[in-house]
């Protein structure tokens, strides 16, 4: 349980920043975006937030529980000695993956006191100081959580339904090959740039369009050898197939990878 002291300043904030992609880590472009949107937002609340107090988390798993990450276990360390009365995030999923985790944390934090901000909540800015902030973090909450297992169970299906009909993969989907078996393995090269595109989409807001032409630019080839498209590049990014790479170790190298998806 979070017991914390009063805060001397009720204004004041702490901020966290997660990370999991190793480009992410290694050039900070994200931790820089989320930072200025944090900055920005404790302007506009009207709330104290010393550099100090943003704790940065570079490549942990959003599905570790907040408080057993080590830079997790730092800010809850930071509330318990006291002094804050607001904690600050850019999305829900930088700080949690399980509806369980969130809500265990959002009450640790109300009995303290201590107010989370989600700055981006689905592009609306949502606190728990009010019971209506948190009855919709509540929801988005299970909501996202709801939409991953739904994404994993129909991919398992398709995947037991081939088996069943001893169908097997003739050709390769970008990000993933075919082994002997006919079953896909994942390509590491290709899923790092599928990261890339996913990176550049829904972290930096650029088109598919100006994805494809970038990754043109750079000389990097589709499946077949050909160009990209922006069809190529939003297909690629929805696969549902992706998220079954987590069931496979990841390489040693991973770490010198362009991104890789969180």
């Amino acid at each position: 349980m979070l017991i914390a002291k009063p805060p001397q300043n009720p204004n004041k904030a702490i901020a966290y920043i997660r990370v999991s992609s190793q480009r992410q880590v290694d050039e900070g472009v994200s931790i820089d975006a989320q930072e200025d949107r944090i900055r920005e937002y404790a302007r506009f609340k009207g709330l104290d937030l010393d550099d100090a107090d943003i704790l940065i988390e570079r490549g942990v798993s959003g599905g570790i529980p907040l408080w057993e990450r080590p830079v997790g276990r730092n800010l809850k360390q930071k509330l318990m000695r006291g002094g804050f009365g607001h904690v600050i995030t850019m999305k829900l999923d930088r700080m949690f993956r399980l509806v369980s985790d969130t809500l265990e944390t959002v009450d640790e934090l109300s009995d303290a006191g201590i107010a989370l901000h989600i700055v981006d909540l689905h592009g609306e800015a949502v606190d728990t100081s009010s019971p209506m902030g948190r009855f919709f973090l509540t929801i988005m909450a299970a909501l996202a959580e709801m939409e991953r297992g739904l994404i994993s169970e129909r991919t398992q299906m398709g995947m037991n339904q081939l088996k069943a009909t001893h169908r097997k993969f003739t050709q390769s989907i970008y990000g993933w090959d075919v082994d002997k078996t006919g079953a896909l393995i994942p390509n590491w090269n290709e899923q790092n740039v599928i990261d890339y595109m996913d990176w550049q989409v829904n972290a930096n807001g650029m088109s598919a369009a100006a994805v494809a032409r970038s990754l043109n630019a750079r000389g990097i080839k589709g499946k077949r050898g050909g160009t990209w498209q922006s069809g190529g590049v939003t297909r690629s990014i929805e696969n549902e197939f992706h998220d079954e790479r987590m069931k496979f170790p990841l390489p040693t190298n991973w770490g010198d990878k362009i991104c890789h998806r969180k």
